[in-house]
């Protein structure tokens, strides 16, 4: 049997992308952690729908106070809005504002040169093949009900 565990190698490079998005972000003035960033490229993504509280929940897969907290400093750093749904009162629409609408712009950039550092000197057929693999064990996973 293989020595290395595939779960233990994913969460080691998992540590390290979180680390090194945080480093790439300490010199903006928000200081944003991964999760701030996929919540900003969802929220930009579905700009012309309603989005909820619950949707980035979802997306996230994240419990409902976690995600409170995160958008909550979304907020109070004027990234987003929050408020009660016309449609219904139990929940919360979030609004990218127009700070947090520049922002795209920025992280587009930083997007692009951390996506660069992570290929840097892999062959494209071993991308490929690492892509599938990924592909594979997400499959596996969302395939099993209990763990």
């Amino acid at each position: 049997m293989n020595e290395k565990s595939i779960s233990l190698e994913i969460k080691k490079i998992d540590s390290l992308i979180v680390r090194k998005i945080i480093f790439y972000n300490k010199d903006s003035i928000y200081q944003l952690t991964p999760a701030q960033i996929v919540i900003i490229k969802y929220l930009i993504k579905n700009k012309n729908n309603i989005v909820y509280q619950k949707d980035i929940e979802k997306k996230l897969g994240l419990r409902k106070s976690t995600i409170s907290g995160i958008l909550s400093t979304m907020i109070k750093n004027g990234i987003i809005t929050r408020t009660e749904s016309t449609n219904d009162l139990r929940s919360k629409e979030i609004k990218l504002t127009d700070k947090g609408l520049k922002l795209d712009k920025v992280m587009k950039k930083k997007a692009l040169e951390f996506e660069n550092l992570l290929q840097k000197n892999i062959d494209p057929k071993d991308l490929e093949i690492f892509y599938k693999v990924t592909n594979q064990i997400q499959k596996n996973l969302e395939g099993e009900e209990k763990c």
